[in-house]
């Protein structure tokens, strides 16, 4: 069954294959925890996921060639589609696998030009925050994330890259979670 999207949120042609399975990731919140969990979520801050911080550091080193400027603690993520006090998406499009040897990628500022971009080599990837009703009194955090392949070559080299990252990406969503429910 599937559950309603934020008004606006992309989502997957049908006729397309997701890679890998959507990854999914929750935590269970007091009802009256609904508003600080969204400001939580939607005011994430890097020093917000400092245990993360060495698998960035990590990335970041690997992303690096020579003479490079260092990158931001946290991605740059577009804004995709927001349901206020229930559902957040936000996208990026790239070339993860190439490891800081990625093609010129394409600006990508708001929903419009996510859902359009087709250009073959690439993945885009959604992720969201959706604030779910669990019974009386509870509410559910609950983070998807969605990878879609632009052409076979570049769902081939995702998947390997998703086999190496696969542990520390689900450990960087709980970092995440934590940080969001230490909050409220």
């Amino acid at each position: 069954m599937s559950r309603p999207r934020a008004r606006g949120a992309p989502h997957a042609d049908p006729g397309r294959r997701l890679h890998p399975p959507p990854g999914r990731g929750g935590t269970a919140l007091d009802r009256d925890q609904r508003l600080p969990c969204w400001q939580a979520i939607t005011h994430l801050d890097p020093k917000d996921v400092r245990l993360a911080k060495p698998l960035f550091a990590l990335r970041r080193l690997i992303d690096r060639s020579p003479g490079d400027r260092p990158k931001r603690n946290l991605p740059d993520f577009t804004p995709l589609a927001e349901d206020p006090m229930r559902e957040l998406v936000v996208g990026k499009v790239g070339q993860w696998w190439r490891l800081g040897r990625a093609e010129h990628t394409p600006a990508i500022d708001d929903v419009a030009a996510f859902r359009a971009f087709d250009q073959p080599g690439y993945a885009k990837a959604t992720f969201s925050f959706l604030l779910d009703d669990a019974g009386p009194g509870r509410v559910r955090l609950v983070t998807e994330t969605r990878v879609l392949a632009t052409s076979p070559d570049a769902r081939r080299a995702f998947r390997r890259y998703w086999i190496v990252i696969r542990l520390g990406s689900g450990l960087i969503r709980r970092i995440m979670l934590s940080a969001i429910r230490a909050r409220t």
